[in-house]
């Protein structure tokens, strides 16, 4: 059975001027550069994004919610502004790139969908994937690493998440 730690930037939520670095696909953790982070923010399709209150229960939601639907286990979910991590497993023969495709774009779908004031992307182009291949390494990351997130935390055996309701668009200013 697979099991995969999945982790979902919000767009623009690490860039290149970090203090504590930046990671370059394929070379790991950069030192903080000052020019490409320059160049990320010229070339940029649309504003950062950072998970609130409000995305991070959607984003619990829709990660319970895809799972439940697939037939898939949720094991832990946490939330932060600038991620989230879905810590899942399965017993059939999806591969992994497809089970981070369909939850990272469910997500996206219904963060548009629930949060009516944001244009533009939400997550980063690529999110990781670490395989957890040994019951050792999933209670590291059940009890130790992503209990210390600071944002909205789930684990197996609790109440299901329930759905948000949509946010109102703001009213338009000067009434009707």
């Amino acid at each position: 059975m697979p099991v995969y730690l999945f982790t979902f930037h919000a767009y623009r939520s690490w860039n290149a001027d970090d203090r504590r670095g930046f990671v370059s696909r394929g070379k790991g953790v950069q030192s903080p550069n000052q020019a490409l982070a320059q160049a990320y923010n010229n070339s940029a399709k649309s504003r950062p994004a950072l998970f609130g209150q409000a995305a991070q229960r959607i984003l619990l939601w829709i990660g319970y919610d895809v799972c439940q639907r697939r037939g898939w286990r949720l094991h832990y979910a946490a939330i932060e502004p600038s991620h989230v991590h879905y810590l899942v497993s399965w017993n059939d023969e999806l591969a992994w790139q497809e089970v981070s495709r369909r939850l990272k774009n469910v997500a996206s779908t219904m963060l548009g969908r629930k949060i009516n004031d944001r244009k533009g992307h939400w997550f980063s182009r690529s999110g990781s994937r670490k395989r957890v291949c040994d019951r050792q390494h999933f209670e590291y990351l059940m009890e130790v690493y992503l209990p210390r997130h600071k944002g909205l935390l789930w684990r197996e055996g609790q109440p299901p998440p329930v759905e948000p309701p949509e946010q109102k668009p703001p009213a338009p200013a000067g009434g009707y």
